[in-house]
């Protein structure tokens, strides 16, 4: 089936209102060979996996690519410019942001993360398919670079607009209507680098904007969130380890085939391993680690995630927090809340 016809019906929605007539070119690209197992790499770190009710639903890397494109194209970008958001993710590994946990937390310094160039020189298929509408390999690979497209936390991309606009959807934190009514509220504007940004003509839905923004960003940095991905981390190592995977398989297995190659392993720890995250309901905190043996206890730092939104106003384009005070001071006191304790959960890898 393809990828088109097998959304499920809140995403259909959603990206409806990201576009309300999907042009065929961003269809035939979601069923490129590339983008086959970002389809079942989460873009909820697996958070989903666990019975935390954080993320407690299925969003994949291929479904926000998808969204990402539909936003760009709505906002009259280039082929290229579409192009690049279908493709943002296709080289991440599964299990994305848990692998570099796994990385920092074991040292692993011969790690080599593979970048957007490996992946498409790699792909034959999809590298005649690009070079047919004269788009350079160089022009993919330098997404970052274009700023309406891909800029960072807090400014608001078309990246970053789907990621919140997403989250605040199949989270329940808004309905349709919200979303729409956000959604359509956005215009181009020039920020102070002169860049373009996405931003908002309405000041009070630019600071529900906001503060829907802070609420994700907390449920992002949550130590439910946390325990989970340092767990999955874990397990992996301990696949990788035991040679159940290597490092590479990271690459070519999706999120679930990883799984199940964990679960139909002869080695028990990787077995209850998978169980434990799957059973996940209740995590525990200290100022200090534990001695007890028994105990899973880890200390994970997590970024910040927020966005602080252009306002276009008669006096011209300028940043929620320099016209609000008070929001000011929320951004201060979120980036001040102290989520860095140690947790522990009753497990022992």
């Amino acid at each position: 089936m393809s990828y088109i016809d097998d959304r499920s019906e809140k995403l259909r929605i959603l990206h409806s209102i990201y576009s309300k007539d999907i042009s065929d070119y961003i269809v035939s690209l979601s069923d490129i060979r590339l983008l086959n197992r970002i389809s079942d790499v989460s873009k909820n770190r697996g958070i989903e996996r666990s019975l935390f009710n954080v993320f407690p639903f299925n969003y994949s890397r291929l479904d926000h690519s998808f969204g990402v494109a539909c936003i760009l194209e709505n906002f009259k970008q280039s082929t290229l410019d579409v192009t690049r958001g279908m493709l943002h993710e296709a080289h991440k590994p599964s299990f994305s942001y848990s692998v570099d946990y796994l990385v920092d937390y074991f040292k692993l310094k011969d790690y080599e993360k593979k970048t957007l160039f490996d992946v498409l020189v790699n792909s034959k298929n999809f590298l005649d398919n690009a070079l047919s509408r004269d788009i350079s390999i160089q022009d993919l690979v330098n997404y970052k670079n274009y700023k309406l497209g891909f800029a960072t936390f807090p400014r608001l991309s078309a990246e970053t607009l789907e990621f919140i606009l997403s989250n605040a959807f199949l989270t329940n934190l808004c309905e349709a209507k919200e979303i729409a009514e956000l959604y359509n509220n956005i215009t181009i504007c020039k920020n102070e680098d002169n860049e373009d940004e996405f931003g908002f003509t309405d000041i009070s839905l630019a600071t529900k904007f906001f503060k829907i923004s802070l609420e994700i960003g907390r449920k992002r940095r949550s130590y439910e969130s946390k325990i989970t991905e340092q767990l999955i981390a874990d397990v992996l190592m301990l696949m990788i380890r035991r040679e159940e995977i290597s490092i590479d398989d990271l690459y070519k297995y999706s999120d679930e085939e990883l799984v199940q190659i964990g679960k139909s392993s002869t080695d028990r720890r990787i077995q209850e391993g998978w169980q434990q995250i799957e059973n996940l309901c209740k995590v525990y905190t200290k100022f200090n680690p534990t001695n007890d043996r028994s105990k899973y206890c880890v200390k994970v730092e997590d970024r910040s995630i927020y966005i602080d939104p252009l306002v276009k106003t008669k006096f011209g384009n300028i940043r929620l927090s320099s016209i609000s005070e008070n929001i000011e001071r929320e951004i201060k006191n979120y980036l001040e809340t102290d989520t860095d304790m140690y947790m522990y959960i009753d497990y022992e890898l």
